[in-house]
């Protein structure tokens, strides 16, 4: 850290005291009450000094605080410093009572030459620190700040961790392309693997072609990823080769013994893996239906097995809203029923990741037809952000019955997620269910789709929590939107007409964008808004009698407003209805400009205020208007 100063710069601080009424009497002269405030803070009655407050007259004093010297802060502040670091895990080591996520073993602080005094898990600060463990210059002594990273890559340790997996990437790359391969980037491997390392050495290791003949290429991937952190090596077109990268703590000294060590290690998880899917294979995915009964998906939402027949029931249901043929419905039934069955067998109860992964290769295995295994993957789809999305309707279809049923019973039963707790991974449901409809452009009410799922739950659902369920989807929805690049004032606007239907909202956000972005905009949202503005808090709404028209500007706007509307009956559509606006433009500013509206006639006022609520009733049913910059 540069350019500290070498002390604090005085402060100025103003100290509240007595209210005034009480610190002086009538004739203004101070009180005991003052004297006191005054002895107090070190100064003279005559220098105490009133000022106003929301609640009020007080006494104040001002005082000049002189500035601690930088040395002595910092000896104060650091021991806070590192016990504000959090982590998931941590671990105590001696009988401080100090939790890091490993044992803290030196302390080296300097500002300039000068040490840093404090103490801190049983430890003295100092001006020494270490290097990787085996190496021969592994203690230094610090003269200086400078000393520091200057004696870090003298040991090869790379302290920046930008650069740090920038060095990873490029080893591992180089690597792979040496056997004809490539990597398929997961930032997030390698952010865990360039964290698990302070001098990466990427390494290349090859395990036996026989399991990735034997094996899914899925199993396999999760195995080096998620349990060994490797890289695997990939073909061009995506295939799976018998090579990975491993990236040691270390330079190449031993090199083969620390594949060769990888590589029992990795064979014999392969071996594991090898045997739970024999074990498995021994029955049909059907088989493992029963024993969902053994798995619980929540205390007061029953075990997987009712979630399974809830899913059932609702993807019935969803298939006939959402018009799916025969052949998909009769899919997404036997979909339904398999869709958690994997969760039962020894493959996913030992590693959970490849729920739906396993299920397909079973359901292949039992002979289903191939749509059904597809689905069974694919109802889990998207699982992030960037996932791909489901390619059937069937598994579209279980998709979302599963996410309604998730987020209707854990609302009701008062597992919504607070704060940074989500124990069941709400936030990413909702999201995914939002991002699927959206994606596959679905005209679905969510909130009628919870209360379906509502319907089946074991609990009672109360109206007010099916609500609270949708707003929060809503919520989901708002934050896509904006990831998407369209502005907060119309995604505010769409939302306030279809912030149940993730889909429709986000293809009206479209097409407002566009508009709101045209150079006209500018006369035909004022345009608009004069209309709106008019009418918005009328207590009801008026007919319109073209017969009681009488200016010629009025009966202009009138033949204008019911073409208008004929076309939006004939099409329904925003893109419609924002282009039938723009044509009243000219007409509207007409009328506004040569007919006063308010007259003494009720008749004829009402019939105006008729034609100018008809005219703001153009665009309510795709958007609020009102919510726009500029109304």
């Amino acid at each position: 850290m540069e350019g500290l100063q070498t002390r604090q710069s005085e402060r100025k601080l103003e100290v509240k005291g007595p209210p005034a009424d009480k610190a002086f009497d009538a004739e203004g002269k101070p009180t005991k009450t003052a004297e006191g405030f005054a002895r107090s803070r070190g100064v003279a009655v005559d220098q105490l000094q009133l000022r106003d407050f929301d609640n009020g007259r007080y006494v104040v004093v001002e005082m000049h605080e002189a500035g601690k010297p930088t040395l002595e802060i910092l000896a104060q502040a650091l021991p806070g410093v590192i016990a504000n670091l959090r982590f998931i895990k941590s671990m105590r080591w001696n009988d401080t009572g100090v939790s890091f996520s490993r044992p803290i073993r030196w302390l080296a602080a300097l500002l300039g030459e000068t040490v840093i005094p404090f103490s801190y898990a049983g430890l003295k600060s100092g001006r020494v620190t270490r290097g990787l463990r085996f190496s021969e210059d592994s203690e230094k002594i610090l003269r200086t700040p400078a000393d520091y990273p200057i004696y870090l890559q003298s040991q090869g340790i790379i302290l920046d961790s930008a650069e740090r997996r920038e060095v990873i990437w490029k080893q591992a790359t180089s690597l792979a392309e040496k056997v004809g391969g490539t990597l398929a980037e997961d930032p997030d491997l390698l952010v865990e693997v360039g964290n698990l390392v302070e001098k990466p050495t990427a390494l290349l290791g090859s395990f036996d072609l026989r399991y990735l003949q034997n094996l899914p290429a899925e199993v396999l991937i999760s195995v080096m990823k998620k349990h060994q952190r490797y890289f695997p090596v990939i073909n061009a077109d995506g295939s799976l080769t018998n090579h990975f990268i491993i990236v040691r703590n270390g330079d190449l000294e031993h090199a083969e013994t620390v594949v060769d060590g990888n590589l029992q290690v990795v064979h014999a998880r392969f071996a594991d893996a090898e045997f739970f899917i024999r074990e498995d294979l021994q029955k049909k995915l059907v088989d493992f239906v029963p024993e969902l009964e053994q798995l619980t998906f929540q205390k007061q939402l029953g075990s997987m097995l009712a979630k399974t027949r809830r899913i059932q029931e609702l993807s019935q249901k969803l298939g006939s809203d959402l018009g799916l043929t025969e052949a998909d419905q009769l899919t997404a039934k036997r979909v339904a029923e398999l869709c958690k069955a994997d969760l039962a067998s020894q493959m996913v109860v030992e590693m959970t990741s490849l729920q739906g992964i396993m299920g397909r290769f079973y359901a292949e295995k039992s002979g289903e037809a191939p749509e059904v295994a597809q689905g069974i993957f694919e109802h889990y789809l998207p699982r992030t952000m960037e996932d791909h999305l489901p390619e059937g309707w069937a598994g579209v279809c279980v998709g979302l019955a599963d996410r309604l049923d998730s987020i209707a019973g854990l609302f009701a039963v008062g597992l919504a997620p607070t704060g940074n707790k989500d124990p069941f991974a709400l936030r990413r449901t909702a999201l995914g269910l939002a991002q699927l409809l959206i994606e596959k452009k679905i005209s679905f009410d969510v909130l009628e789709g919870l209360k379906a799922a509502a319907g089946l739950q074991p609990v009672e659902v109360k109206p007010e929590v099916i609500n609270t369920a949708a707003d929060f989807v809503a919520g989901r929805l708002h934050g896509l939107l904006l990831d998407k690049g369209f502005r907060y004032d119309v995604v505010d606007a769409v939302e306030q007409v279809n912030a149940h239907n993730p889909a429709v909202a986000a293809e009206q956000a479209g097409v407002l964008s566009a508009w709101v972005a045209r150079e006209d905009w500018g006369t035909i949202l004022p345009a608009y808004s004069r209309c709106l503005r008019m009418t918005r808090d009328l207590p009801r709404e008026f007919s319109v009698n073209g017969s009681l028209l009488v200016e010629p500007e009025e009966k202009a706007l009138f033949e204008r407003v019911q073409q208008a509307q004929q076309s939006l009956k004939t099409q329904p559509t925003f893109e419609n209805a924002l282009g039938q606006i723009e044509k009243l433009v000219t007409v509207i500013n007409a009328f506004f400009d040569k007919v006063l509206v308010m007259v003494d006639d009720e008749a004829l006022r009402n019939t105006r205020l008729g034609m100018l609520q008809e005219i703001a009733g153009l665009l309510k049913p795709f958007a609020d208007i009102s919510r726009l910059e500029g109304f």
